[in-house]
């Protein structure tokens, strides 16, 4: 009997043993056996889904299917993601292609492309500056050249030594272009051609033409094949990159095998009117990883480029108006109190061309920039022209300051170190320095507004290349004035062609009327917006008394048309007058004007309940 007993356990013991196998080896185990997935699964309808926004058709979300243990990866025409969902702002009417691929228990699969089509031209989508920079605007097109030539000249060398730069894995747009540090693999060399030809043969390279013209098309000539390349291009403003279809990125053939992707999600290192910057990852090379920047000029600083001339941008200077040193220094008011800009004041910093002006750039400012403050006195002598700056966290630098002719400031104890956003903090230079960039006046009584301070970007030759700029708003009694709010009403044709009224200042309260002068004779949308309006006045509304067409009325109902705010921006309350997407798109054939557009609304901070936004 004892025998048999052992028999039994040694027979449960083997089956349990073998149930446990089977188990560990079944169909929910991720990482043994064959593929679980087919490209036949992975198509729409099943393994993801295609839908157009339903405030705006433009905008197109991808959402996979999938269960969530599956690791996805969406190949768009704005580039590949390794996402669920992904979201695409589509400028531009057409057809296009998107797929998803997934890791299985066999590998990487990617399923079959499917189309989705755009019917309407959004500009909202092309209005950043960098589309205007690459292509020359919508309707236009602008060429660039690889920056080397036959004689191994290369013209911009006041911005790069030579063509090709070599950079750190982890540079990008803020490091190249905006001069910041970052933590990470960044370095940079950047050879001359004339001492290393090895890095790229002496030649004129070719062209790359990018234009805007019933979409965002670019044609590549590459020299060294003879072939000329023609597809599209999609840029990424936020994010600073560009995917090409149908064509690869202009680059040199020594450098054909080291890189496996020349088309699409390229880092954007550098945009302005003459330069072009645009960077691969350097993937397959013994020498190992690191990014690849081409460097471009547009055809037109090519054209105009004089050998031995002095560097155009060294004597570029900002052009200060008549009078501004009396304005900062004034005898009258020795005491200026400034604050960084709130933001119905303008932008509290941004990166600033050398002439001065702001570039425009999104930058998100952290919280309690409106505790800064720069306290100047400006005394009877060097000794008592003193300064005081206080940070937001509460902290103090003081000293005596000197004002030159040529409009630099120098803080004799600097002004410490501010972060104002992610990787951008105010300070002086480092002999304490900041060039002031712009002065500007009230229009009614002609005492000081503000002025932007500026903070050099030196760039690996040396040359300053852009400023650092903060916005200081003088706290005097003119400027002390009730909140403004500045409201401007829009018309756009089929082809999102807009025109703009005059700006329509609103002080509270009351009657405005906005006006659009000139013609129009396709208009297919109408909308008013007031920027900021909602997000200080949630219960606001903005009630449409009448509408004119060159002096007639126009019949209207003020509850058909749509109350909202501007597309990605719930601070700006808008009123859109013809909607083409809303009840009122018909209405777009009684707002052609040949002389003016005037559009009365009556405004009020409070109307006791969310109409704008209910």
């Amino acid at each position: 009997m004892k025998f048999m007993k052992t028999k039994q356990y040694l027979y449960l013991l083997i089956t349990s043993v073998i149930m446990l196998l089977q188990t560990s080896c079944s169909p929910d185990s991720f990482s043994l056996g064959d593929k679980d997935l087919s490209a036949d699964d992975l198509v729409e309808g099943i393994a993801y889904e295609i839908k157009h926004d339903a405030s705006n058709p433009n905008i197109i979300i991808v959402k996979s299917l999938l269960p969530n243990r599956y690791s996805v990866t969406i190949d768009t025409p704005q580039g590949r993601y390794q996402s669920d969902e992904v979201t695409l702002k589509m400028p531009f009417k057409g057809t296009y292609k998107v797929r998803m691929g997934a890791e299985t228990r066999g590998g990487f699969v990617w399923g079959p492309y499917t189309e989705f089509t755009v019917n309407t031209f959004f500009a909202g989508f092309v209005n950043d500056p960098l589309w205007t920079m690459i292509s020359g605007g919508v309707g236009h097109s602008k060429r660039w050249k690889l920056d080397i030539d036959a004689n191994k000249i290369t013209k911009h060398s006041d911005l790069w030594a030579g063509p090709l730069g070599f950079w750190g894995t982890d540079d990008n747009w803020n490091s190249v272009m905006l001069g910041q540090e970052l933590d990470g693999d960044t370095w940079s060399w950047i050879p001359d051609i004339a001492s290393n030809g090895w890095v790229m043969k002496a030649m004129d390279h070719g062209y790359m033409e990018f234009d805007l013209k019933d979409g965002a098309h670019v044609t590549i000539y590459d020299a060294e094949s003879g072939k000329t390349m023609k597809g599209t291009y999609m840029l990424d403003p936020e994010k600073h990159t560009i995917t090409f279809t149908d064509v690869k990125l202009l680059h040199n053939a020594e450098h054909d095998g080291v890189v496996t992707n020349w088309s699409s999600n390229l880092s954007l290192f550098g945009l302005d009117n003459d330069r072009l910057q645009i960077a691969v990852l350097r993937d397959n090379s013994s020498e190992g990883p690191c990014k690849l920047c081409y460097n471009f000029v547009s055809q037109e600083y090519w054209d105009n480029w004089k050998p031995n001339a002095k560097p155009v941008n060294d004597n570029v200077k900002p052009t200060l108006v008549e009078g501004w040193k009396n304005l900062l220094e004034n005898t009258t008011n020795r005491e200026i109190t400034y604050k960084l800009a709130k933001d119905d004041e303008g932008k509290a910093f941004d990166y600033c061309n050398l002439d001065g002006t702001t570039k425009n750039l999104s930058l998100a400012p952290v919280s309690g920039l409106e505790d800064a403050k720069l306290v100047m006195y400006f005394g009877k002598d060097a000794n008592s022209r003193t300064y005081v700056y206080t940070s937001p966290s509460g902290s103090q630098v003081k000293g005596t300051y000197t004002l030159s002719d040529e409009g630099v400031f120098t803080f004799s104890n600097g002004l410490g170190n501010t972060p104002l956003s992610a990787d951008f903090n105010m300070s002086t230079n480092a002999d304490h320095t900041l060039r002031v960039l712009s002065v500007s006046t009230d229009n009614y009584s002609g005492a000081l507004k503000d002025l932007w301070l500026g903070k050099s970007c030196i760039d690996d030759q040396g040359h300053v290349f852009q400023y650092q700029g903060y916005h200081w708003v003088a706290q005097n009694n003119a400027n002390a004035a009730i909140k403004r709010y500045v409201g401007t009403l829009y018309v756009f044709d089929s082809g999102y062609n807009s025109k703009a009224s005059n700006p329509v200042f609103i002080t509270g309260d009351g009657d405005y009327t906005f006006t659009l002068n000139g013609s129009q004779t396709n208009a297919y949308g109408v909308y008013l917006d007031i920027p900021k309006l909602f997000k200080d006045h949630h219960q606001c509304d903005v009630k449409i008394i009448s509408i004119k067409v060159d002096g007639h009325d126009i019949a209207f109902s003020d509850a058909t048309i749509n109350r909202g705010t501007a597309d990605n921006d719930h601070s700006t309350a808008r009123r859109y007058i013809v909607n083409p997407w809303g009840a009122t798109k018909n209405d777009c054939v009684h707002y052609n004007f040949s002389h003016t557009l005037a559009v009365k609304v009556h405004i009020s901070y409070d109307c006791g309940s969310n109409v704008m936004e209910p």
